[in-house]
């Protein structure tokens, strides 16, 4: 019992001790001049032994590991809903890499993923910053759903990346959340940014990035990656990669597997990729490395969709080649027999399949790049 006493006593030590040094430091609002002004705002609260921000500047913070919880809004019991964001503060200037991961509530390979990678960088050999957000939707994290951002209304169903930038003053309970975290965190702290996603719940993509292949450096970025599969694609409004080439800053979608689970190959695969994007930008020593085989290139997809509700038998596997006419699945009633026949429309490759068999009509079953 003394023990535990004695840690309670040191952590609220440790907070006290963070939160005064912040408050004689003096720290201020973020304006421009990004050296000449101080690391972060505070909100007067420390969460666990973390402090608690409300905007921050990565480039006036020292070498080293800060963590951080970043006040997002309140839901609508008033309680605060945070996001917590590592940035890594190398020993030599560098370009600065914004990392986000669980946009959507049922996306976790990418929090795995920021965990991995920055468990092995040494500062003393790292030049520039990372700045990672293992956890954006974290309303849609604990209630175990993808688009749930707010206890307002019985929770706003909103897909959070089709809001960006998101709104300060006015819109709705989603679109401010969002809005704060672009404002607060993203877009003031990015030179190049790589958005974390995987499919959607009951369904799967392989390695896949979504690259706008006009700006020159996202063409670099997804190559860099090393996926099995690229689509030149030329953005969606509100979309996080989309919303930070507007504001010119380099960005890609990296789709990593399935949701709802960690994918270990896949996440090994994805923080190769990543620390790939940062030898070649300088920020680590090292030799770019190179596929195996280059990745698979279209622009553009077409899903095949169920057309009636039933059980479906996906008769392909992700990156498997397909020719026009192919049989891709086939779906059943509740009584097992057969409703219908899915061919591939076009030749392709096997970019997307579901994998729950339950299909309602309108449901994809099949998505072909090509």
């Amino acid at each position: 019992m003394q023990s535990l006493i004695g840690k309670g006593k040191n952590r609220v030590l440790r907070s006290l001790f963070a939160f005064v040094i912040t408050l004689l430091t003096g720290w201020g609002a973020i304006g421009a001049d990004d050296n000449a002004l101080p690391a972060y705002d505070v909100t007067g609260d420390v969460l666990g032994g973390v402090l608690v921000i409300s905007a921050l500047n990565a480039n006036a913070l020292p070498m080293g590991r800060h963590h951080f919880y970043f006040k997002a809004g309140s839901n609508s019991n008033g309680q605060p809903l945070y996001v917590p964001v590592i940035v890594l503060r190398g020993a030599n200037t560098g370009k600065r890499l914004v990392l986000t991961a669980a946009v959507h509530g049922d996306e976790l390979n990418g929090i795995a993923v920021i965990h991995r990678l920055i468990k092995d960088i040494k500062l003393e050999a790292f030049s520039g910053t990372l700045i990672a957000l293992p956890g954006v939707n974290q309303t849609g994290l604990v209630g175990n759903n993808r688009h749930f951002l707010s206890s307002a209304s019985g929770g706003i169903q909103v897909d959070p990346n089709r809001i960006f930038p998101g709104s300060i003053a006015g819109g709705g309970p989603a679109e401010r959340f969002i809005g704060a975290v672009w404002d607060g965190i993203l877009k003031n702290n990015a030179d190049l940014a790589v958005d974390l996603h995987t499919q959607t719940t009951g369904s799967e993509y392989p390695l896949f990035v979504f690259a706008d292949f006009r700006n020159p450096k996202a063409y670099a970025l997804a190559f860099a990656l090393m996926p099995d599969l690229i689509k030149n694609d030329s953005g969606q409004e509100g979309t996080l990669e989309t919303t930070y080439l507007k504001a010119e800053i380099p960005a890609v979608t990296l789709e990593i597997g399935a949701p709802k689970e960690f994918q270990s190959g896949l996440i090994d695969r994805a923080v190769t990729g990543l620390r790939n994007i940062m030898v070649v930008e300088g920020m680590l020593e090292g030799e770019r490395q190179r596929p195996t085989k280059p990745p698979f290139v279209g622009s553009s997809y077409t899903n095949v969709e169920a057309e009636e509700a039933g059980t479906a038998l996906v008769k392909v596997k992700l990156l498997d080649s397909v020719k026009k006419g192919q049989l891709l699945a086939i779906v059943y009633d509740p009584f097992g027999q057969e409703i219908r026949r899915y061919f591939a429309p076009h030749d392709g490759r096997v970019l997307s399949i579901a994998t729950d068999p339950l299909r309602e009509a309108g449901s994809m079953l099949v998505r072909i790049l090509r």
